[in-house]
Formats: structure tokens, C-alpha cells, sequence
């Protein structure tokens, strides 16, 4: 079985692109456009990592990544933005936009233990 990654992104042109890179990668992926959509169906929160855009409408992806945490604790969470990554909230792993397949796949092993 392999890895459920849980991608929150509302620009749908990044939720695409990186929903592609994902499934190539062999993961199955649940992609959102919000975090409100994110937190509305409990199945959504059964992944192994979250890729968190920190630029979202209504609730943004700091305090998703704070609900995330509270509900999940453990859960590893990926950020992913065009904001400097200095600002970004305490994660386990960063993809900063524009990004490429190989630093989908490296976000990816960081955040799940698994580089080498």
C-alpha cells in the first residue's frame, strides 16, 4: 500500500502539477483547494503527510498547520509557498514554488524519514 498524501493548495494549476508529481511517485493522493474543505471530512486527515500551502483563502496555512498538528499529532507536514522560507511555521519539510519533481521527491523523504 502506499503512502496517502494530503495536499492543500488553491491555486489549481499547483494542485495539479504537484498532484501529478505525487502520483508518479507512487503516492495516493487526496488534493484540496482549502483548509476548511481539508478539515471537513475526517478521511481527509488519514494521511501520512500533509503538503500545506501557506497562502490560502479563509483560514490560512499557518493555523491549518496548527489544526493539523492538534489533530494529528506526529502527522509530517510539508510546507510549500512562494513566501521566503524563513517565515515558514515549524515543519518537518519545505517545497518552496515554483518547485520541480525532484524537490517534490526530496520534501517527500524529509518529511517522512526517508532520504538517504
Amino acid at each position: 500500500m502506499s503512502a496517502r498524501v494530503l495536499v492543500v493548495d488553491d491555486e489549481p494549476d499547483e494542485l495539479a502539477l504537484i498532484e501529478r508529481h505525487l502520483r508518479r511517485l507512487g503516492y495516493d493522493v487526496v488534493a484540496v483547494k482549502t483548509a476548511e474543505e481539508a478539515l471537513g471530512d475526517e478521511d481527509n486527515l488519514g494521511v501520512d503527510v500533509a503538503v500545506v500551502d501557506l497562502r490560502l483563502p479563509g483560514m490560512g496555512g499557518w493555523e491549518l498547520v496548527d489544526v493539523l498538528h492538534a489533530r494529528r499529532p506526529g502527522l509530517p507536514v510539508i510546507i510549500t509557498s512562494v513566501l521566503d522560507p524563513d517565515d515558514y511555521p515549524q515543519v518537518e519539510a519545505w517545497l518552496p514554488k515554483p518547485f520541480t519533481g525532484e524537490g517534490v521527491q526530496a520534501a517527500l523523504a524529509r518529511a517522512l524519514g526517508t532520504e538517504p
